[in-house]
């Protein structure tokens, strides 16, 4: 299977009619093009490698290629006007294709957002074309599709787990303040953690706190950051008395990861699906993209059409929070009511009925 297919057009001369006009034949040698179905997929600047959202991207478009068979380029620009320059001429190319070789172009980024919505009619005139917009609540006008997976109720189970805590304090980060998915995260994991602290004692919630602070407090990044300012940070926050990180910023999140062996906060692991090897992070809230493309791709390939948008989460199992099983046991206060004041550790049933909690409230907010 081909990650990045450029097909050149050499042609040979080969004689003439006998009215003198000249025959062009393809190269014998030349590869022919493939009828085969190609999805393509447009990232934002620089994304893949971020050992997170985007890299389940790439591995779930090239799982469900290679079950069903198809074809993938999958291109990464180096800067956002390159990033326009792909779509234009997919766009472009697909108003004239002649052939009838099925295309699906899946578009990750909503920094792309303005171009797609202004752009996107232009598909209609080959049947034969799809386009695949994610991480956007709101449906094309006109052709394609959209795929939204809302992070509100695991990220409130999460918030709502480490709640339950006996003495934590919470820096609750985000990338930045306009980038709809990551300021909902946000909001799920503060709810969640609200309605944990009113299940305590007044004297049990004084002793929990949450933070919330922003990599870019003006702009729509915040998705990278240099090692420097990351460890300068953690030391701050470690200064500060902070024992938990949620960083909801994409590659940053890991870079405080590999820098937090210097601090030993409770670093936890948001969107990456990965199993946790590491002594410092408490769980993982992960987004199961690679799932949902699967998902998408087999209902374009086999079913013929995806629905026109689809919203899926916690219920549906697209998201889910991962326990760290080499964390030692968790201490958590007692709800209020209770005889005593701490438990030694969450139990199953505790869990089960946060997730339960978790699940309303995802409903609830989605209504």
């Amino acid at each position: 299977m081909r990650k990045f297919l450029v097909i050149a057009a050499v042609v040979l001369a080969a004689g003439c009619t006998k009215e003198g006009d000249t025959i062009y034949l393809p190269d014998p040698n030349e590869e022919a093009a493939s009828a085969t179905p190609l999805v393509t997929v447009i990232y934002d600047v620089n994304a893949l490698g971020d050992h997170s959202y985007n890299d389940l991207i790439y591995e779930g478009v090239e799982r469900a290629a290679q079950e069903m068979g198809l074809r993938t380029m999958q291109l990464s620009p180096q800067t956002h006007e390159e990033g326009l320059q792909y779509l234009e001429l997919m766009f472009r190319q697909m108003e004239t294709a002649k052939d009838t070789v099925r295309r699906l172009f899946i578009v990750t980024s909503p920094s792309y957002d303005d171009f797609i919505r202004k752009n996107n009619k232009r598909l209609e005139a080959n049947p034969y074309a799809d386009l695949l917009y994610l991480e956007t609540r709101k449906p094309l006008d006109g052709k394609g599709s959209t795929l939204f997976l809302t992070y509100y109720g695991a990220m409130y189970e999460g918030g709502r787990i480490v709640a339950a805590l006996e003495q934590v304090s919470v820096m609750l980060l985000g990338a930045n303040r306009k980038t709809p998915s990551v300021t909902e995260a946000l909001q799920g994991y503060s709810d969640g953690f609200e309605a944990g602290l009113k299940l305590l004692t007044e004297q049990q919630a004084r002793q929990n706190h949450l933070a919330l602070s922003y990599l870019d407090e003006r702009g729509e990044s915040g998705f990278s950051i240099a090692d420097s300012t990351a460890l300068r940070l953690l030391w701050k926050w470690n200064n500060d008395g902070i024992t938990e990180l949620v960083p909801v910023c994409g590659g940053a999140s890991n870079t405080f990861a590999r820098l937090n062996y210097y601090t030993r906060l409770s670093v936890n692991f948001i969107g990456i699906d990965a199993y946790l090897d590491s002594y410092f992070s408490l769980y993982s809230i992960v987004k199961h993209i690679d799932r949902a493309l699967a998902r998408c791709i087999r209902q374009w390939f086999s079913d013929g059409a995806m629905p026109k948008h689809q919203t899926i989460g916690l219920k549906e199992g697209y998201t889910e929070v991962i326990l760290n099983p080499n964390f030692p046991p968790l201490i958590i206060w007692m709800p209020s009511g209770y005889e005593g004041t701490t438990v030694p550790c969450l139990t199953e049933e505790m869990k089960q009925e946060m997730h339960e909690e978790a699940v309303r409230k995802e409903e609830e907010h989605e209504r």
